[in-house]
């Protein structure tokens, strides 16, 4: 009877320190290589590093986060996750290699647990799975980590802290649209807009008003969507794409929907350009196919946008609408862009010192977009 419940007991805790331990993994398909810096037998902590072969901004970060691990190669453990195709990143890597460990999350799962939505990210984590810090991955200085390293006694080794789920060899071929268009209905809930940017395609997933919003470079609630619009979508556009072509109206008219635009009042904040003195085309320079935006904790940068695409990302991080001139070549013509967002006096600062651009946060009368069914 003693050997039956002392039994029981040992059972009980084996299924307790698996469930307690397995709540603190992080979930990825694959690693396509383990770090050449760091031990991968005991950490404190441990860095996930989202990013993607076509982020120029990412690879940046990944050269700042590779002096991040040499300064910490027995406490901290950086993985490079992407949510791309393996065979892209190991052509990739044969490229640019990486002194960092990469891994892949082919189904997006890990991406969508820490709500990334901006490239690069990064999730710092103690050894028990919990995390402690989240941001731009370049955000992430020597300081926070060596202070989060005082705060922390648990270790775990790589293999028990990150948990490997096989996929099937077969899911691992790579999409290409045939068509210069394709919509896909998603019968799962989709929280926040992803963009893939790729050689051959810009793929969208996310809400209709999410996608139309980025497509048209519009703030989110000047988009009114009639009754059970509003579903989730994966959306393809087949490269290359027409530079003068309105990928939202295409995606639209598709759709067979229609447009009303009316106005509404409510506090914004306002471009006025008299004198603009906006960068040239020069000043950065990520390549083609490559991210355009850089939005850290309080910069963002942006290579080769109009002064629409900045209002919109602008419009994005604030939650408020930004309104620029009506479409001309002050608002559309492609320009470099570096400013601080985050504080509003320092934002107009450097947009007028700049730019010659002025920022006025005020009630206003702006569009909003009405999208409905059209009638059979």
């Amino acid at each position: 009877m003693k050997s039956l419940k002392k039994k029981h007991f040992l059972s009980f805790v084996v299924y307790l320190l698996i469930t307690c331990y397995s709540f603190g993994q992080i979930k990825v398909s694959e690693f396509l290589q383990e770090s050449k810096i760091a031990s991968s037998d005991s950490n404190k902590l441990f860095f996930v590093d989202f990013w993607a072969t076509w982020c120029v901004p990412c690879i940046t970060a990944k050269e700042h986060l590779g002096v991040l691990q040499k300064q910490f190669p027995n406490d901290l453990y950086i993985v490079s996750l992407t949510e791309e195709n393996p065979l892209r990143v190991e052509k990739f890597l044969k490229k640019k290699p990486t002194d960092l460990a990469v891994a892949i999350d082919y189904d997006g799962e890990t991406f969508k647990d820490y709500n990334v939505r901006v490239l690069p990210e990064g999730v710092l984590f103690n050894a028990d799975g919990k995390v402690l810090w989240q941001g731009g991955a370049p955000d992430l200085k020597k300081e926070i980590v060596s202070r989060f390293l005082r705060q922390q006694s648990s270790k775990a080794s790589l293999n028990s802290f990150f948990n490997i789920v096989s996929i099937e060899e077969d899911s691992i071929s790579e999409y290409v649209p045939t068509e210069s268009l394709e919509i896909t209905p998603l019968s799962y809930e989709v929280e926040d807009l992803t963009v893939g940017d790729a050689e051959d395609y810009l793929k969208l997933t996310g809400s209709l008003k999410q996608i139309i919003g980025y497509l048209a470079k519009i703030y989110k609630n000047q988009i009114v969507l009639g009754e059970g619009l509003d579903t989730n979508y994966e959306i393809y556009f087949k490269k290359p794409l027409n530079a003068n072509e309105n990928l939202a109206f295409k995606l639209v008219t598709q759709m067979n929907l229609g447009v009303e635009r009316k106005s509404i009042e409510g506090e914004g904040i306002k471009f006025n350009v008299e004198n603009p003195r906006f960068w040239d085309t020069n000043q950065i320079n990520w390549g083609k196919n490559n991210a355009k935006y850089l939005v850290g904790d309080s910069q963002i940068q942006a290579d080769n946008v109009s002064l629409k695409d900045v209002a919109y990302q602008l419009a994005y991080v604030l939650d408020m609408p930004v309104i620029v001139p009506e479409e001309n070549d002050v608002s559309l013509s492609i320009h470099d862009w570096d400013f601080h967002y985050k504080f509003f006096q320092l934002m107009q600062s450097d947009l007028e010192d700049n730019y010659g651009i002025k920022a006025e946060k005020t009630r206003m009368t702006y569009p909003v977009y009405h999208i409905q069914k059209k009638a059979p």
